[in-house]
Order: C-alpha cells, then sequence, then structure tokens
C-alpha cells in the first residue's frame, strides 16, 4: 500500500503539498467549497478529512523542512488504500528549504532551496522516528539536490521529480527537465520530461541512477503550451491490486494551455515502461501511437495531481483547485473524466478500444 493513506483517500500524500515548516492542513477551511461541497452532499461515502498524525512527517524545525511537488510509491507496488502491506514507502519531492526553523515557525538565515530531495517511510505507521529524509551536500557541505539532469556543457537544467512506480527491483520517476526562460513572470520553463531508474535496496535511494530522456514532451506552439507526461502514474494491474486490472500502466499528462491545464492520458505494458514507441495516447477516436493526438480528458486541472485506486472497483481524481483540493471518483482510467464518471480516463461515454 501506500502507507501514508493507510485507511482511506483522507491521506493521500500524491496531490500537490505545499509543506513550508508550519503551514499545515489545519489552515483548511472547515466547510468545502462550492463543487466540493456539491459532490458529498451527492456521495456521503466519500469524505476527505485532515490527517494530523501524517502531516507531522513533514513538520520539522531542522534539516529537511519543508518542500513542494510531493509524491509517494509503495515498494512492493500495492497500491491499494488500506491494506497495510508496504515495508517501505519512497517519497520524493521537488523545491525543497534546508536548514533551521525557529519555534514560532520561522526560518532561520542560512536556509538553502535545493530543486529536489526524497524520503523513506518504514512500515505502514505516520511514526516521525521511522521517517528518513535525503539530499546530497557538496564537499564544503552545503545541501545539494538529489538529482540532477546530465545535459551538455554550458546548459543548467534542473529536475522536478513527478510521479513514478517501483518494479522489476527498480524505482523509476517521471521527471520533469527544467531551464531558466526570459517569462516575466515564471522565469523559468520545460525543456523535457526524462525518466529516472534507481535500484530499490541502497540507502539513501537515488544515488546511483540512470537518466533516460524521453519522447513524452512536445514543446509549446501556436496558442497551445506544453505537453507533459508523468504528473501521475496509475498501474491498473493484479499486482498493484486493481480490482478490474487490464494489465496497463496509466501515465497522465497535462496540456499546458495558458490559464487552463488540461488532463491528457497516455498507456503502456508495465514490462515495456522504457519502450516509449509502445506508449498510446487517448485521442478523440481511440488509443493512438501519436502523442500530439492526445485529447483533454478534461481541464482546469493542476500541475501536480494522483489518479488512484478505490477498494470499491472506482478511481478518484484528485487535484488542486485554488484554494481547495478537488476530487473527482469514476469508474475506468480513462473515460472523459467529469463528476461522477466511471473509468481511469473518465467520462460517461463508453471507454476505447
Amino acid at each position: 500500500m501506500r502507507a501514508a493513506r493507510p485507511g482511506s483517500i483522507r491521506s493521500r500524500p500524491r496531490a500537490r503539498l505545499r509543506s513550508c515548516a508550519r503551514a499545515r492542513l489545519r489552515s483548511r477551511p472547515r466547510e468545502p467549497p462550492g463543487l466540493l461541497r456539491a459532490a458529498l452532499r451527492r456521495r456521503r461515502t466519500d469524505i476527505a478529512v485532515p490527517a494530523p498524525e501524517w502531516d507531522a512527517l513533514f513538520d520539522r524545525r531542522s534539516g529537511w523542512t519543508g518542500a513542494d511537488g510531493i509524491y509517494s510509491i509503495p515498494l512492493d507496488g500495492d497500491e491499494r488504500p488500506g491494506t497495510g502491506t508496504a515495508d517501505q514507502t519512497f517519497f520524493s519531492f521537488n523545491d525543497t528549504f534546508i536548514g533551521q526553523v525557529s519555534s514560532d515557525g520561522q526560518r532561520q538565515p542560512g536556509s538553502t532551496l535545493v530543486n529536489n530531495t526524497d524520503a523513506l517511510l518504514s512500515g505502514d505507521q505516520p511514526d516521525p522516528t521511522q521517517m528518513a529524509f535525503y539530499y546530497r551536500t557538496s564537499a564544503q557541505g552545503k545541501p545539494r539536490a538529489t538529482v540532477v539532469p546530465k545535459t551538455p556543457a554550458g546548459q543548467h537544467q534542473w529536475f522536478w521529480p513527478n510521479d513514478g512506480i517501483a518494479q522489476d527491483g527498480r524505482i523509476y520517476l517521471f521527471s520533469l527537465r527544467e531551464q531558466t526562460s526570459n517569462d516575466p513572470v515564471f522565469n523559468f520553463e520545460t525543456a523535457g520530461v526524462s525518466l529516472l531508474s534507481s535500484p530499490i535496496g541502497p540507502v539513501p535511494p537515488f544515488r546511483q541512477y540512470q537518466q533516460v530522456d524521453t519522447p513524452l514532451y512536445l514543446p509549446a506552439g501556436g496558442s497551445h503550451g506544453d505537453t507533459t507526461f508523468g504528473s501521475a502514474v496509475l498501474p491498473n494491474t493484479q499486482t498493484a491490486g486493481s480490482p478490474n486490472p487490464d494489465g496497463y500502466l496509466y501515465v497522465y499528462g497535462v496540456g499546458n494551455d495558458r490559464n487552463n491545464k488540461k488532463l491528457l492520458v497516455a498507456r503502456v505494458h508495465p514490462s515495456d515502461l522504457t519502450n516509449f514507441s509502445a506508449y498510446e495516447y487517448y485521442s478523440r477516436r481511440g488509443w493512438s501511437p501519436d502523442i500530439r493526438a492526445a485529447a483533454a480528458v478534461t481541464n482546469r486541472v493542476s500541475s501536480e495531481f494522483s489518479v488512484s485506486l478505490l477498494a470499491d472497483g472506482r478511481y478518484i481524481l484528485v487535484f488542486q483547485q485554488t484554494p481547495s483540493a478537488t476530487r473527482w471518483p469514476c469508474g475506468t482510467p480513462t473515460h472523459r473524466w467529469a463528476r461522477g464518471a466511471t473509468t481511469p480516463w473518465c467520462t460517461t461515454r463508453p471507454s476505447p478500444p
């Protein structure tokens, strides 16, 4: 299981989390707003509540003290919530603060921001003594990112890890390669998507890793923003504990149009994870081998999100609509995602062949 969600969807950590020191989930409004409130009225069994015991794992005053872009991967491959079988759960993070935080929640001089870090949780309980955080250090002892792109000399890029999977004795992470840009608001841009892999077992993880640059990226063009895949991964397999396995690994992406991020879906058999010519993309006419044919299954999602198995055979898409999280359950990994629909590509129309 994913140790960070032991009994319900309430503690699912793969949705985007900004845990800057003392900023905690208790600051959420008590009454769920808008669309989520209406969904709860229609189906009272799908209820998200704070999980302070899990928040506490990330509420720290020394060393690793906050990050965003959090993802978790059960190293035993069992994705079912509440099964409690994972010996270890791997966490990856994007931009991370390393340093000291005072008793009143203020960052102290000398705090450093690095591009990515990771962690391991032993067991299936939110025990801070069983959570270990990792990052590299320079020869002078200064904090450094865990993974760094292998790029030609003179090019400065960094990784923002996305989702991944553990299989065949390795951890695989889809990771965005970022670089500086001339944008007056956000001075960075995506240069591509890499697949990183590291053997399960050595601690700290990802001290040795392989980088494969993938074709799971399209640059911006015309009126459309860039396209990236790897924001969420759903293994709809027997190994993962899916109630309705079809044998595919679903890799979700984002069409980053201005002011409207669109949800895209690809699929591949797990054995072909690194064979990028075997990927198929959900299109208006079914599954296509052409990434350019990928069609949105819903819109206005966040940059990072999660798609998870539910015990009753449905799947749930969790993403952020400022200022709150939104959850849409459905029944397959790909129908057009709509409120209350049923598929891992979720729409009320029949699923593609």
